[in-house]
């Protein structure tokens, strides 16, 4: 023993468990839409923790689920934004020289999955939520509405996300600035009980839930419109592809729970279309 050793215990040498043993496998559901697996990731999160939880295990445990809201909403927009590379032309021609990480295509073993050309790109903020949008489905997010409006909130929590993931809580001073926060000599911790964790989920869903109808909007209307004028379009094919469009953005749960305010039926959804665009 030397004086090195005089300013905190050392456990020596620790090895990581076997990896493959810290991860796990889940079934491809290809007829999933982005919200319905945002859904499933965020309600364990907003439906069933409760203000016990925080009795029990502390207020920065909240900042873990708090991180786990985030996540889930930045999941949403790679899985949507992946699907519209499927389907949509423009979006594929406004794509077609963004760069993909080696590793994707590596991992993929030739199956190149579209969600893959997201892996550089952080969702954890509304200038990159805004930029991805436009570089890979080519849209501008419409000033004033409900996707726009919202995504300012979501920008708020994700300054806070920052403090929990890389300061253990504390809110660095480029994040308290950005918040407004009032200046203080203390140093200034992320506080999530119950309650805001619970309005943090209702950001998260709102924005979620006003840029699927935003995008499906979007989609469907060039479905309508642009697609028909490129040269791979197939009119006997028209049916499908809105059913194949509609899938990526409709939810079952919202189905289920009767939510949804005008629950078309496919045949409902295409005579309307005719109709408004005169197809």
């Amino acid at each position: 023993m030397t004086w090195r050793n005089s300013v905190c215990m050392s456990m020596g040498r620790a090895l990581c468990p076997d990896v493959n043993g810290l991860v796990m496998t889940l079934p491809r559901r290809q007829t999933a839409s982005a919200i319905d697996a945002f859904y499933e990731a965020t309600a364990p999160i907003v439906t069933r923790v409760n203000p016990q939880f925080f009795l029990d295990y502390g207020e920065d445990a909240g900042g873990l689920m708090f991180v786990g809201l985030i996540s889930a909403t930045e999941n949403y927009f790679r899985d949507v934004l992946g699907f519209i590379l499927t389907v949509c032309p423009k979006a594929q021609s406004s794509a077609a020289e963004e760069k993909v990480q080696l590793g994707s295509l590596l991992w993929a073993e030739n199956d190149l999955r579209n969600r893959s050309a997201f892996e550089f790109i952080a969702f954890s903020s509304a200038e990159n939520i805004k930029k991805a949008i436009s570089r890979f489905a080519c849209h501008n997010i419409r000033g004033g509405g409900s996707f726009d409006s919202t995504l300012r909130e979501y920008d708020k929590l994700c300054e806070l996300r920052h403090a929990i993931v890389h300061s253990n809580h504390l809110v660095a001073g480029k994040n308290a600035i950005k918040l407004g926060l009032r200046r203080t000599s203390s140093p200034v911790k992320v506080r999530l009980g119950y309650a805001g964790l619970q309005a943090a989920g209702t950001v998260c869903t709102s924005l979620v839930q006003s840029a699927n109808v935003e995008l499906f909007e979007v989609i469907t209307t060039r479905w309508a419109t642009e697609w028909r004028h490129s040269a791979s379009w197939d009119p006997s094919a028209d049916r499908a592809l809105l059913r194949r469009v509609r899938s990526g953005f409709v939810s079952r749960r919202d189905r289920r729970n009767s939510s949804i305010v005008r629950p078309l039926t496919d045949a409902q959804l295409f005579a309307e279309l005719q109709t408004e665009f005169n197809l």
